[in-house]
Order: structure tokens, then C-alpha cells, then sequence
């Protein structure tokens, strides 16, 4: 039988004296570690990653872009003829008279471009990086004008842009106009495209004939300045009449129109950071209905026949 003596309890006092001591030691142990490695983490936060990378681009199937250059090299003299040299790309329009892709009230013109297949409204059309409006139909007239348009997109003379840039397929969200079928982006003339150090100025003079519309057509490009202060001036004019269509059964009808075309730019350029740019541009077309001409020559035609004989413009006179 075992007896307990006072010699073993003060033993067992003392063991568990000792077990307690080691347990708290432990325990500060533990945390002293603890806020350590947390002290270590904090000092760690201090020093920031800073990681950069470049922003997903989404640009169109297919991008060109065409200089004031080659503009004149092809021959391009109104909204059709910028675009005649282009693979897949077309600029949709009629010479004269009731048919699709005309610009409005029974005359010739362009309602906008054909790229890949997508016309009309589905290209954007923009100047300057500012939207075209739309070209919007007729709806209040006969039969004789289904299929036009009463406001085209053709208010465009190819001697006042310094560039043309086109792109194919759906443009991106950062463009003006999101069209489906592509975007045609007309940027103006610029005293900078004229002038550099050591060229304080600049005289441009063109003049050329189109046998298609019989047109003649006078430039002027006039560019000064210096590096902080420059400007441009810009003026078109063109005269001509109507686009044959060479056919032996109808005729286009008549017409004798003029356009003007005038750009003013300045730029203010005071330091490397900062560039102030301030354009004006005007375009006017005078086209008069052709039936004033059909009535002008229906008069001169009673004028000169006998008053016998029936007038063939009014057809063949009833019988009986």
C-alpha cells in the first residue's frame, strides 16, 4: 500500500509549479514569434509593386489611309472619285434622274460609301473627328423618286483634306461614329503639313479639268506662321455641268451647277504641352432643278416651230 509523505507531495508542488512555468514560457514564446513575422509584414506592405500594362486596343479588320498626295495623283475630285482606286470600296450614286443611291430631288449624287458590301448608313462618315448626319429619305414623293434620298452625304470637296483615313469592318467604341460597315474619316489641311523650321510659309495653286461633268476647278492653298503662332487658308471652287451617262435612249437631265469650298485654321502653339487648334470650314452647292431648263427649252422649242404644227414634246395629238 502506498502512503503519501510529506516530502513526495512538496515534490509534486513542485513539478507542477515547473509544468506551469513551461507552459507560459511557451506560450510568450509563441507569441513573441507571432508579432515578429506580423511586424516583418507590415514593414513588407511599405514597399508597394506598382505593375502597368497597355490597354487592350480594338481596332477594325483593316485601316488605310490616303495623303493629300495621291488624292491628286488619282484624280479624285469629288466624294465618288476618292475612293476610285480602293478594292472594295465604292462610292454609292447616280449621274442624274430617278435611281437608287441618289442624293435627293431628282438629281445626281452620292449617298455615301460602300465598303465590303455595307453601304449608306452603316458607314460613318466623319470630318474633323465630328459626325456626318445620315442620309435620310424621301417620303413624299411619287413614283418617279422611289428610292432617293432627300439629304445625301456628298457635301465634300477632296481639296480641303490633307487625308483621308478608312477603315474596314466594325470601327471601335472610341471613334465618334460606331458604324458596322466602316468609318471614312476626312481630316482638313493643316498649316503644320506646310510648314516646318527653317519654312515660314507656303503658296499652293491647282487648277484641272473633268471631262465626265464638263467641270473646271481653281485652288488655293495659302500657309504662314512660326513655331508658337501659324495658320492656313484654304479655297476651292468648282463649275460644272451635268455627268453624261453616254446612253442613246435617256438622257441625264440637264444642269449647270457651282460649288465653293473655303477652310481657315489656326493653330497657337505656346509651349511643347499645350496646342490650340481653331478651324472653320463652309461648303456651299448651287444646283438648280432641272425643270427650270426643261421649261426653258420648251419655250425656246414653241419659239421656233411653225403654229400649225404640233409641239412633239407634248406627244401626238389625239385623233378624231
Amino acid at each position: 500500500m502506498y502512503k503519501s509523505t510529506p516530502s513526495a507531495a512538496w515534490c509534486k508542488k513542485r513539478l507542477l509549479v515547473t509544468s506551469l512555468f513551461a507552459a507560459i514560457y511557451q506560450t510568450s514564446a509563441i507569441a513573441a514569434d507571432t508579432s515578429a513575422v506580423s511586424g516583418e509584414a507590415v514593414d513588407d506592405t511599405s514597399e508597394q509593386m506598382t505593375v502597368t500594362a497597355p490597354a487592350p486596343v480594338q481596332k477594325a479588320g483593316s485601316e488605310h489611309s490616303i495623303s493629300a498626295r495621291e488624292l491628286e495623283n488619282k484624280g479624285a475630285n469629288d466624294f465618288g472619285s476618292i475612293m476610285r482606286y480602293e478594292p472594295l470600296i465604292s462610292a454609292t450614286g447616280a449621274s442624274g434622274g430617278s435611281g437608287n443611291g441618289k442624293s435627293g430631288f431628282d438629281r445626281g449624287g452620292y449617298t455615301g460609301y460602300n465598303i465590303r458590301g455595307m453601304e449608306s448608313n452603316r458607314v460613318g462618315i466623319d470630318v474633323d473627328g465630328i459626325a456626318q448626319p445620315n442620309a435620310t429619305g424621301r417620303g413624299y414623293v411619287g413614283r418617279a423618286g422611289l428610292n432617293t434620298f432627300g439629304i445625301g452625304r456628298d457635301y465634300i470637296d477632296p481639296y480641303m483634306y490633307g487625308s483621308v483615313d478608312i477603315q474596314s469592318g466594325a470601327t471601335s467604341t472610341e471613334t465618334a461614329n460606331s458604324a458596322i460597315g466602316g468609318n471614312v474619316s476626312f481630316r482638313p489641311k493643316s498649316a503644320d503639313d506646310y510648314l516646318r523650321p527653317g519654312k515660314t510659309s507656303a503658296f499652293g495653286y491647282r487648277s484641272g479639268y473633268d471631262s465626265a461633268d464638263r467641270s473646271w476647278h481653281n485652288g488655293v492653298t495659302v500657309a504662314g506662321g512660326d513655331e508658337f503662332l501659324r495658320g492656313i487658308l484654304v479655297y476651292s471652287r468648282r463649275d460644272g455641268q451635268e455627268t453624261e451617262n453616254n446612253s442613246g435612249t435617256v438622257d441625264a437631265y440637264p444642269a449647270n451647277w457651282h460649288s465653293d469650298a473655303f477652310l481657315a485654321s489656326g493653330i497657337w502653339q505656346p509651349n511643347d504641352e499645350h496646342k490650340l487648334t481653331s478651324t472653320f470650314d463652309y461648303y456651299h452647292k448651287n444646283q438648280p432643278h432641272p425643270l427650270r431648263y426643261l421649261g426653258l427649252q420648251r419655250q425656246q422649242h414653241h419659239r421656233h416651230r411653225q403654229p400649225d404644227q404640233p409641239d412633239p414634246a407634248l406627244g401626238p395629238e389625239p385623233e378624231g
